[in-house]
């Protein structure tokens, strides 16, 4: 993890160093979200982690399997609910 030693001034002409800083330091990219923590003196910002679609799509199919053990479908059932969706 990189860390931020660093003393930035804000001027009245150019405020996006700050800006600058943050996203180079958090490897933001566009449509990456943010969480503000803020106190009395301090704030925190912390970029949101969010799987890619791969690892949503194989958490999802795990519980969905699992799921489908519980009810005790098989692949025949599901197979024929395929079919009969599809008409």
């Amino acid at each position: 993890m990189k860390t931020m030693d660093k003393t930035l001034k804000l001027s009245k002409t150019d405020d996006s160093t700050l800006l600058q800083e943050i996203k180079k330091l958090l490897s933001l990219e566009f449509d990456d979200e943010l969480f503000l923590f803020s106190g009395k003196d301090c704030l925190v910002l912390k970029k949101i982690q969010r799987p890619s679609l791969k690892e949503r799509f194989n958490n999802l199919s795990k519980k969905v399997e699992k799921r489908f053990k519980k009810e005790g479908l098989t692949e025949d059932a599901i197979d024929e609910a395929i079919k009969w969706a599809r008409k």
